[in-house]
């Protein structure tokens, strides 16, 4: 079976000067999630937005190609990629406030967003939200339809992001740290969620993250990412139980989080 995604030598510089991302081979099966995990400034973030074709003002792909379902998307124009967002890949961000509109209510955003990508009626819109909406941990899906962003919680304006970013059902889900902001018990929440979409629909994850406990939780193989450039990639026990780089190896050591997963 042909890969859903492959990142065949990739290197992104920004204004000319330092290379974010060198060299960077990886590929993603059907089905199976992927969890790049580096430090701040590793490059996991630039590696991730360049997928999706979201790179950063003054960032540029010197070499490399992505090719997703047998197609190189690096050669799309704007209409494709308008097409391709959304339904076939989509982007959890870190920040909800990059994503939600501070002046309009979640409602209206949402019903925008499924009625952007799908044919279907305001009516059937509403009812596809609120059922998203409830299985991010809403029981008052009413409610946060009919709130503004600023009435939220940061944890909350994050769950909201996500059940926007899910509901096309995408064959790609690409998550920049997107528990970030929640405490424990609802990461553990929004992992299994994100666990079962994979599970049900056969999507594929690619979750970026610093906590090598989370992505020991929910990932098949982990990437460790260091200075720009994979140091290990690996299914997830060779990663956590041998590894091979003595950066993964200090990274193992100074993260607590591992024990509690």
């Amino acid at each position: 079976m042909e890969k859903l995604l492959e990142v065949k030598d990739l290197t992104i510089q920004y204004d000319n000067k330092n290379y974010a991302v060198k060299n960077i081979d990886m590929d993603i099966n059907y089905k199976e999630i992927i969890s790049i995990v580096g430090e701040s400034g590793s490059g996991k973030t630039t590696l991730v937005r360049s997928i999706i074709n979201l790179l950063s003002p003054g960032a540029k792909i010197i070499s490399g190609e992505m090719i997703f379902c047998g197609k190189n998307i690096q050669k799309y124009h704007k209409e494709q990629w308008r097409k391709l967002r959304g339904n076939e890949i989509s982007m959890i961000f870190q920040n909800p406030g990059s994503y939600l509109n501070p002046i309009r209510k979640i409602g209206k955003q949402f019903i925008e967003n499924i009625r952007s990508h799908r044919d279907t009626s305001k009516i059937q819109a509403v009812k596809k939200a609120n059922n998203i909406l409830g299985k991010m941990g809403f029981d008052d899906g009413d409610r946060i339809m009919n709130s503004y962003p600023y009435q939220l919680s940061g944890g909350m304006k994050q769950r909201v992001a996500i059940a926007m970013a899910i509901a096309m059902e995408p064959k790609l889900i690409l998550a920049d740290e997107p528990t970030s902001a929640l405490d424990v018990i609802t990461q553990t929440q929004i992992a299994n969620e994100l666990m079962d979409l994979r599970n049900t629909f056969d999507t594929s994850i690619v979750i970026v993250t610093h906590n090598i406990g989370f992505a020991a939780y929910m990932a098949d193989r982990i990437m460790i990412m260091h200075d720009g450039e994979v140091v290990e990639y690996d299914n997830k026990s060779k990663v956590i139980l041998e590894p091979k780089s003595l950066y993964t190896k200090g990274l193992l050591q100074t993260i607590p989080e591992l024990k509690g997963w």
